[in-house]
């Protein structure tokens, strides 16, 4: 009778112990798979928000500029005179020239029961134009997207709700225009748009380009250009495919420089550096919080393994007086807990692929959360599972690793006696 022969019969000779232990092994194994594939997609839809809403796949920015970017200066431009060469040098690419500047909307008693303000982020964009990079004309919920020549403001819907506004009421706008002066002008709310991303749902009022180009003076120039690269190639794509995204950014800057354009070109790794960052210090804290769930199982086999030494204490005497070693004993012991890891393995495997296939059929709606609070992921409702199948693997071959591994430690007091001892005292 082979070593995994008799494992096996004394796995399932103690059937409540093992079924005990192969439920946390399970358990553990399910919520770890879940878990990965929640945290898969929540990344995979924070990346495909920030491009589709936020950065595209490259910008290309004033000199100095990216690294203030946040304060979002409005002192240094793309001037007119430059984007005919920078047209050229995206070679027919989908691009789009945006002026960005804070704001401060005031709401008028005309128009809304509580006058007050709010201040947000407005953003001058070309209208058709930006249809090829971003997807925020796509996601109107109310009223319309801008059209070329429009005097209005289409508002992010979170900013619309605070604001307590709706398509036809008048805000005031005030800014600063270029060279600092003030400028205060009424727009009409004509849109509101409800995207995936938070910041342009909680900030972001959008007025046409031209319009703000005669209104702030801006003389044809703009603060950025963004750029889509990879045509409509998934967002999910591997690490070749932002290797090429950086790749083509830089041979950008390059041809910048050789026209002797003085820009700056960035691919959205660079520009959201910050976030994933965050996404990254997210997924350490959840591997660290799978360790301890791993851990919890790993010591319910190990007291398992335990009880089986001291329970046949005699047995393991009787199998050292018929000539079996030391290493062959440890093998059973080593062979009973994969076999209860591997049983608590394929059930966790199949529940948690269960579990996933459901999250990321029908997801799980934090909306109620990500409303009022930013958790670092650009996600603003339903947050959707992806299927992370080297997550999956490495999940269950680590847990038939640590529950076999861990089957070593409780038989060595035993073996390290003599045979005669243990046989004598039993235990």
């Amino acid at each position: 009778m082979n070593a995994l022969t008799m494992a096996a019969r004394n796995a399932f000779r103690y059937g409540k112990r093992t079924l005990v232990t192969a439920s946390s092994i399970a358990a553990a194994v399910m919520f770890a798979i879940a878990m990965d594939g929640f945290i898969a997609g929540s990344e995979t839809e924070t990346i495909r928000n920030l491009r589709d809403f936020e950065t595209g796949e490259a910008t290309i920015y004033p000199p100095g500029y990216f690294a203030d970017r946040d304060a979002l200066p409005f002192d240094r431009f793309i001037e007119l005179a430059d984007r005919p060469a920078i047209e050229s040098v995206l070679a027919g690419r989908p691009a789009t020239p945006r002026a960005i500047l804070s704001c401060e909307l005031y709401l008028t008693e005309e128009s809304f029961a509580v006058p007050g303000s709010v201040t947000a982020v407005l953003f001058a964009v070309d209208p058709e134009r930006d249809r090829a990079v971003f997807k925020t004309a796509s996601s109107v919920s109310a009223g319309r997207w801008l059209k070329s020549g429009d005097s209005g403001v289409v508002l992010g819907s979170w900013l619309a709700e605070d604001a307590r506004a709706k398509v036809g009421y008048t805000l005031t706008v005030e800014c600063r225009g270029r060279g600092g002066f003030y400028q205060t002008f009424d727009a009409p709310v004509i849109g509101i748009v409800t995207t995936g991303d938070p910041p342009v749902n909680r900030d972001a009022a959008f007025i046409c380009l031209s319009y703000a180009d005669e209104l702030l003076a801006l003389s044809g120039g703009v603060t950025e250009y963004a750029v889509r690269l990879g045509g409509a190639e998934s967002v999910t794509g591997s690490w070749a495919r932002d290797r090429r995204l950086a790749s083509e950014t830089a041979r950008i800057r390059e041809r910048l420089a050789a026209a002797r354009v003085d820009a700056d070109a960035r691919d959205w790794r660079e520009i959201g550096a910050d976030t994933l960052k965050l996404l990254r210090a997210q997924t350490g804290e959840t591997t660290l919080y799978l360790f301890f769930i791993f851990a919890i199982a790993a010591v319910g086999i190990t007291n398992t393994m335990l009880m089986a030494v001291l329970e046949r204490t005699k047995e393991i005497g009787t199998l050292r007086a018929l000539g079996f070693g030391r290493a062959r004993i440890r093998r059973l012991f080593l062979a009973e807990g994969f076999i209860i890891a591997l049983i608590g393995s394929a059930a966790g495997l199949v529940l948690g692929a269960a579990l996933t296939w459901y999250l990321t059929v029908r997801g799980m709606d934090f909306g109620f959360m990500l409303r009022e609070m930013d958790i670092g992921y650009r996600i603003t409702g339903v947050i959707r599972s992806a299927w992370n199948i080297p997550g999956i693997a490495r999940t269950v071959l680590f847990t038939l690793a640590i529950s076999t591994l861990v089957a070593w430690f409780p038989s060595g007091a035993v073996l390290r006696r003599e045979v005669a001892d243990i046989l004598r005292n039993g235990r």
